[in-house]
């Protein structure tokens, strides 16, 4: 990709020891141009501007031109690297360029650094995100890999349940509205109004195990979002996770023993 970035001696500012800083310029458009320091430095009379480069009859002073040259064209190759990357990442180019060019960081590091304030923005994100189903989200995700191949189901089935309530109370829920109310009034949803999803005959109402699975599963959500310091710490103690014993029938090893002692034909 042909970019428009060339290197430029910076002839209006010489310094005391009659040198100037060569810079990397990049043009975005003919307005919007950037022209940030190469870390490199010459008398401007050993410019040569119509090759855009250092003159070979450069005094030993101030450095080997072509050692020189090999530096400045390893940081015009690294500026376009920055840029294409800005491009790939649908970043503002000009902007990705000031933010980023470096003289005296490789392209390694460069990226290193992109990398670190991605995760920075990421942890940003959730934190200042207080909306409960992207938390919700989040949460699934970190989970994942932490918990048995069933689990993100049953994390699922408890924001399905969520929505479904929020839908029918026509109130959208927030981590504010959560209060005692809010849990009867969710218990109650869940256990009278709750409509199971694809059944050839409609069905309407949670088995009370369910109903428990439900909050306990929110319950352990919001405790995880509370010790993150996401969300301020609250009162759940009075969200009781329902319970019901199940009759559990089953056969002793030698039960099964004798069975297959039997002849059942």
């Amino acid at each position: 990709m042909n970019l428009p970035v060339k290197p430029v001696c910076k002839t209006g500012k010489i310094r005391k020891d009659g040198s100037a800083s060569i810079g990397i310029q990049y043009c975005f458009t003919s307005e919007k141009r950037a022209l940030l320091d190469s870390g490199l430095a010459i008398p401007p009379k050993y410019w040569n501007k119509r090759r855009e480069c250092i003159s070979d009859n450069l005094p030993e002073i101030y450095g080997s031109p072509s050692e020189l040259n090999q530096r400045l064209n390893h940081e015009l190759r690294k500026a376009e690297d920055i840029i294409s990357l800005a491009f790939k990442r649908r970043e503002t180019p000009l902007e990705f360029f000031k933010l980023y060019y470096k003289p005296d960081q490789s392209f390694e590091c460069i990226i290193n650094e992109i990398e670190v304030t991605d995760k920075e923005k990421i942890l940003d994100d959730i934190f200042l995100n207080k909306d409960i189903y992207f938390q919700i989200d989040d949460y699934i995700k970190a989970k994942t890999k932490k918990v048995s191949a069933d689990m993100p189901r049953i994390y699922r089935n408890m924001k399905d349940h969520l929505l479904a309530f929020e839908k029918f109370r026509k109130k959208q829920i927030t981590f504010e509205s959560l209060d005692i109310r809010f849990y009867e009034e969710f218990i109650d949803f869940l256990t009278y109004d709750y409509v199971l999803a694809r059944r050839k005959k409609q069905i309407v109402g949670l088995k009370t195990n369910t109903v428990g699975k439900t909050i306990k599963q929110f319950k352990t959500f919001l405790k995880d979002r509370i010790k993150k310091k996401i969300i301020p710490s609250f009162d759940m103690d009075d969200w009781i996770v329902l319970e019901v014993e199940v009759d559990a029938v089953y056969l002793s090893v030698n039960e099964i023993k004798t069975i297959n002692k039997f002849k059942l034909i």
